[in-house]
């Protein structure tokens, strides 16, 4: 059987303004911990959105070079056979803008490498990282490609 308790408010039915306060610091603590990871997260997208883009303009000038003649002056060799992997000072160099983003394509060339009539070309795509205000990184992808007769 239950009995009425009449109009008498039990002081345990509502919450303090304490403990609302305290729920509402650790939300915050929360939400100021998932802060950094997210913008690790959007700077680690766009540093391979680069990386993914450079890729892609080096395979396609290494498909421009197999297309075109052996004997090209964009082929020709500086008569360097070990600068292959040399970025600071290239054989040649070109800029592509995409998106905002510019790239400078570089290719070293050498002839009759690894055997004769085949020419070896080391692709070099560099960027600067645009990720945040404090980092100015060289970033570089190399691409290697032959040509032959």
């Amino acid at each position: 059987m239950l009995m009425a308790i009449g109009n008498k408010i039990k002081s345990r039915d509502a919450f303090s303004m304490l403990e609302v306060m305290v729920a509402f610091t650790i939300l915050a603590v929360g939400i100021l911990a998932i802060v950094p990871i997210t913008v690790f997260m959007l700077q680690s997208n766009i540093h391979n959105k680069n990386i993914a883009q450079a890729r892609l303009i080096a395979e396609q000038y290494a498909e421009n070079f197999r297309a075109i003649d052996y004997e090209n002056a964009i082929l020709m060799d500086d008569g360097d056979t070990t600068d292959l992997d040399d970025i600071i000072n290239p054989d040649f160099s070109d800029t592509v803008d995409f998106e905002g983003q510019d790239y400078v394509v570089s290719w070293n060339i050498a002839t009759n490498l690894p055997s004769p009539g085949i020419k070896s070309v080391n692709i070099i795509v560099s960027w600067q990282s645009t990720v945040d205000d404090f980092t100015h990184r060289l970033d570089f992808l190399t691409y290697k490609a032959a040509v032959s007769r």
